[in-house]
């Protein structure tokens, strides 16, 4: 009984983390989206909010795609980057890890625009400490983008980074007009 006892508890506690991902998974996009963007912009303290029907795909490879996605400090004016679509495909052990993992399969990024002063602001508040590097094992794609400086321009950015992982070299195609 006393072994009962002792494993009782963390199989519920197993059974309900199970379950309360089951429901996460399954909760259509337009719930989870909002949720995630919320703990994603409060971890970074940022307001970070997306317009239009959201979708997922969750074969071998879970995948979010989220449109007209807007993310700025609290109270700026001036986004730091809007972006018309993000598609974002991860294994699912980031998924079991709620993301202590930060292996991701792919993300796309389409139509994005930097304004670099914001993001320099922004960057500017940011604790220091370790950053984390995540992986991507099927690469960063940017089509269409654009970086907005302090009186200059880079538009038609294109990017297309095969694979990254933080402790190999990087290799990376940019092209733009500036």
């Amino acid at each position: 009984w006393l072994l009962v006892l002792c494993v009782a508890p963390v199989v519920l506690l197993v059974l309900l983390a199970l379950l309360w991902l089951v429901a996460w998974i399954a909760l259509p996009p337009e719930r989870v989206v909002p949720i995630v963007l919320a703990q994603i912009g409060e971890s970074l303290n940022l307001e970070i909010s997306a317009e239009g029907d959201p979708a997922s795909h969750l074969g071998d490879s879970p995948t979010f795609v989220v449109r007209n996605v807007v993310a700025r400090e609290p109270g700026a004016a001036t986004p730091l980057l809007r972006v018309e679509r993000v598609l974002v495909a991860l294994p699912w052990s980031t998924l079991r890890s709620l993301g202590d993992a930060l292996d991701l399969t792919r993300v796309e990024l389409d139509a994005p625009v930097l304004d670099l002063p914001a993001l320099q602001h922004w960057l500017a508040t940011r604790p220091a400490g370790e950053t984390r590097v995540p992986t991507l094992a099927d690469g960063l794609h940017v089509r269409d983008g654009r970086i907005d400086g302090d009186g200059w321009r880079v538009e038609a950015l294109d990017l297309s980074l095969p694979r990254l992982q933080p402790s190999q070299p990087l290799r990376a195609t940019l092209r733009g007009r500036y």
